[in-house]
């Protein structure tokens, strides 16, 4: 799931469970209503793993992307320097 398909989804998930926690104000002794609060806690809790893991993916990868220009731009100022060198600059 896309980063922004996880937060849709966690944003859907909190409003159906604070519904449920303003009902569970009005009835506490609702079996029911403790169980769906449970199953919403359930779900936002993988939700949010799988939100942090998908941050933490994107995050490599800028990493890498980064590490890699700054490596071909070492690359570059290296062989310009080598260019320069062998031309007595």
């Amino acid at each position: 799931m896309e980063l922004h398909s996880l937060q849709e989804a966690l944003k859907v998930e909190i409003q159906c469970h604070q519904k449920l926690v303003a009902q569970m104000k009005q009835d506490p002794q609702n079996g029911d209503l403790k169980k769906q609060i449970h199953e919403r806690q359930s779900r936002i809790a993988a939700l949010n793993e799988k939100q942090v893991r998908n941050r933490s993916i994107q995050l490599c990868l800028v990493f890498l992307l980064v590490f890699t220009m700054h490596c071909l731009n070492i690359r570059k100022v290296s062989a310009l320097a080598k260019k320069y060198r062998q031309q007595g600059i």
